[in-house]
């Protein structure tokens, strides 16, 4: 296993991954944790690696798609945050994430669980990792809904292309990654489900910044609507440009708290894609949820 910067050698400097899939709540977890303290916060570096940076596999394989996206985007000039995709490399992400940050308390990347697949040396050593985890029930109707480039009722969400949708349905890559960060990174990365959270933020926020070794306050709990706080991120401006266009960051920049989870969706109501994405993931799924945080009762 590779060798660790502890908290206490980086002078009770907290460095944290956050692992999800889309859809998870990790957006508002993220403008959440964007408002500790001290706080430098990383949004999605290693996707923007793999669709848009000089490593990409977007443009050989889905170049139209990929232009389209691009080209809607950059149109927005009213952007002036945020990095440069074309200097947005993997390995370059290792090292603005491995920097010393000084002055800094807590540093804190969120990215999708399926990013960094086939990239794995790029990790960042010195990170607790934490994957957030929801129902793939809730996930998949969701995720289908914010595709900006497909019309029309025939689209299949398991047909999207694979730089888009990943093959495992992004489950089974969390779950690969999972095992990666066990054995290489961190010996005991956490697993929060996404309805624990939104069911008991105090309770589930304060034993996971325990466990962090971060100071937890009621306060946090609360905080200011709007997007406002992303234009602190370390954040690809194409992101920030597209969020101009398509707004699916909407539900997430709205956020004032954590809100009560909805209701498992009934089977019967989804279309058939979706349910074969809900019945492939599942035994991904059911076996990291055996391995949640818990509250002690």
């Amino acid at each position: 296993m590779e060798n660790q910067q502890t908290t206490e050698s980086a002078g009770g400097q907290v460095r944290m991954m956050l692992w999800g899939t889309p859809r998870s709540v990790s957006t508002v977890f993220t403008k959440f944790m964007s408002f500790i303290d001290d706080s430098q916060i990383y949004f999605e570096p290693y996707l923007c690696a793999r669709w848009f940076g000089p490593d990409s596999t977007m443009f050989p394989e889905n170049l139209a798609m990929a232009r389209e996206f691009v080209e809607a985007a950059s149109v927005v000039t009213s952007v002036t945050e945020g990095f440069e995709r074309s200097e947005c490399s993997f390995s370059w992400v290792k090292k603005q994430l491995e920097k010393p940050h000084a002055g800094k308390k807590l540093i804190f990347c969120k990215e999708m669980c399926f990013a960094p697949e086939g990239n794995y040396a790029s990790l960042p050593v010195g990170y607790h990792h934490v994957f957030l985890l929801r129902h793939p029930l809730k996930v998949f109707p969701s995720w289908k809904k914010i595709y900006p480039f497909v019309e029309g009722k025939d689209f299949k969400l398991d047909e999207a292309p694979p730089v888009f949708f990943p093959t495992g349905f992004a489950f089974k890559e969390m779950s690969e990654l999972l095992d990666h960060v066990k054995t290489t990174l961190d010996p005991e990365p956490i697993i929060v489900d996404t309805d624990d959270l939104l069911s008991n933020p105090q309770g589930m926020l304060s034993e996971l910044f325990k466990k962090l070794g971060l100071p937890f306050q009621d306060k946090y709990l609360q905080w200011e609507d709007g997007g406002e706080i992303s234009k602190k991120w370390i954040i690809c401006k194409t992101f920030l440009q597209g969020q101009v266009v398509w707004d699916y960051y909407k539900n997430a920049f709205g956020s004032t708290c954590f809100t009560k989870p909805s209701p498992l969706p009934e089977r019967s109501s989804l279309t058939a894609d979706i349910l074969r994405c809900v019945d492939a993931s599942m035994p991904y799924y059911d076996k990291m949820f055996a391995q949640r945080l818990t509250l002690q009762k």
